[in-house]
């Protein structure tokens, strides 16, 4: 009959204690800019894809 909370964190505030340690937070940075440099170049492959057709190689 004890209604009292626990004081301890639940596995979302685990969860995210863990994520915000700066070993995490690097792998998380660098996941990121992979992420990003291939979103870039599929973008240009796409650019190129849609103008090859105006220009006479």
């Amino acid at each position: 009959m004890n209604d009292v909370p626990e004081d301890r964190p639940s596995a979302v505030d685990r969860f995210f204690l863990k994520m915000m340690q700066p070993e995490n937070l690097g792998r998380i940075l660098r996941w990121a800019w992979y992420i990003s440099l291939i979103m870039l170049a599929l973008g240009y492959i796409l650019i190129f894809s849609t103008i090859s057709d105006y220009i006479n190689f």
